[in-house]
């Protein structure tokens, strides 16, 4: 990579400041005329003036820091220029540094050029993607342990086993006049299938990463005058759902992002579920039925003061078989009723206030809990892949598994390492060991620029 590549690596706007990078040979040179840095030590912040190549006009007072080649982030010479945040200097700058032979960078060239330079593997490079589009702070944990190499290391840890079973298959080539015998047949067999339920695990675990990208859905689902607008509002923190004593008053569900804890959550409040003869409510009890299925977790707000509607649970409950749920029985501050019911079964129960801060505070953590056991993040528990991860280990899992079959049909070595070999290649795609140009094109247009 001869060119040199500058971008503005903050957003763009009025702000105190604004940072552009440069990357490339023409580092050391541009410090020198521009900045009158002609040996600038690395690392090292200097004030200076930025000088206009064409007029030798002060563009602004800006600091700047020198990367040198083999120690920066992209492995290449890096200038980092930080100026004032008017992006009329942000472009004169850019301007100047065109006309001094450098080009505006790709989206994610800066983290190719890493990439490429062997600083990080692939899954480093998707990690700094989602740590700068993290939205909740599960997110941003995975993002960074990423970066720190936990999933690197998992995908390596993978790579390995699969190497000891293919060193103890090519042992068996010197001595090609003799059969595998049954026991050790047995024991690689073992061996894979161990693999495979490795792999199994994380393309499993592969939906988290989908849900966690996306504000996890709470649901607030009950028969109408439960109370569950009243809690929405609570749990907002202001008032945004009509409350009213007139049953049906919420006729379509409303919905609105906040942040519990370390999750960023869509709080739905759905219209109240009942048979009724409105048309205009019974679409909305059936819009609110459909929105289960998309639900991470279901408030079944019930009122504690009542008899438990059966033609709710008829509607309801067979729906909940599938979903967490958190039973809330709401107006704890009233006589309860007597009569006895069945909730959902494998449901948690709260019984709660929607007035009162304090019970909702107690829901909230009940809900944060959940979401740590659904959703964990301590890379010494789980291992979260993505999308592209997971179709990749899916592709090596159904290697593994026709290498199993030709082993206990005692297909020829060759055979089975050849199929060995294609597993770990699915392997070597996600770490970027084995590299595909519209495969990195992809992934890297997704970043933004100055990345």
């Amino acid at each position: 990579m001869t060119d040199t590549i500058i971008a503005q690596s903050t957003p763009n706007g009025e702000s105190a400041l604004a940072l552009v990078r440069i990357n490339g040979p023409l580092c050391a040179k541009i410090a020198e005329d521009a900045l009158a840095l002609p040996h600038p030590t690395p690392r090292k912040c200097y004030l200076r003036d930025f000088r206009s190549t064409t007029s030798n006009e002060i563009l602004d007072q800006v600091t700047a820091v020198f990367f040198a080649k083999g120690k920066s982030f992209t492995g290449d010479e890096t200038l980092e220029i930080t100026c004032h945040g008017n992006s009329l200097i942000v472009e004169r700058i850019l301007q100047d540094l065109l006309a001094r032979g450098c080009r505006i960078a790709n989206p994610g060239e800066f983290s190719r050029r890493a990439f490429m330079s062997g600083n990080i593997d692939l899954t480093q490079a998707e990690s700094i993607a989602e740590i700068i589009s993290a939205r909740s702070d599960a997110e941003l944990k995975i993002a960074n342990s990423n970066l720190r190499g936990s999933l690197s290391n998992t995908f390596i840890s993978l790579q390995d086993s699969i190497l000891e079973v293919q060193a103890l298959l090519e042992a068996s080539l010197d001595f090609p006049e003799e059969e595998i015998e049954e026991e050790s047949r047995k024991s690689i067999i073992e061996r894979i299938d161990s693999i495979v339920c490795r792999m199994k695990h994380f393309i499993e675990n592969s939906h988290k990463k989908k849900h966690l990208s996306h504000a996890l859905k709470v649901l607030l689902i009950g028969p109408p005058n439960a109370g569950k607008s009243t809690l929405f509002n609570t749990m907002l923190g202001h008032q945004r759902a009509l409350v009213s004593e007139a049953p049906g008053t919420t006729r379509d569900y409303l919905s609105q992002e906040i942040q519990l804890g370390d999750y960023r959550i869509e709080l739905i409040d759905c219209a109240g579920i009942r048979t009724s003869e409105n048309k205009t409510e019974s679409l909305g009890v059936t819009n609110s039925i459909a929105l289960i299925e998309e639900a991470v977790l279901v408030l079944f707000v019930i009122d504690g003061t009542l008899p438990y509607p059966t033609d709710f649970h008829e509607i309801v409950c067979p729906k909940l078989e599938e979903v967490n749920t958190i039973v809330v029985e709401n107006k704890k501050d009233l006589p309860k009723h007597d009569d006895e019911f069945s909730y959902p079964e494998h449901s948690e129960l709260l019984s709660i206030c929607a007035h009162e801060p304090d019970d909702v505070v107690t829901l909230c953590k009940s809900i944060e809990t959940h979401f740590a056991e659904t959703f964990p993040f301590d890379p010494s528990q789980d291992v979260i892949v993505n999308a592209r991860h997971s179709n990749l280990l899916s592709k090596a899992a159904c290697s593994l598994m026709s290498v199993t079959n030709l082993l206990n049909s005692n297909e020829g070595i060759e055979i089975v390492l050849h199929e060995l070999n294609h597993c770990r290649s699915h392997i070597d795609e996600i770490i970027g060991t084995k590299t595909n140009e519209d495969v990195l094109d992809l992934l890297f247009n997704k970043f933004c620029i100055g990345k």
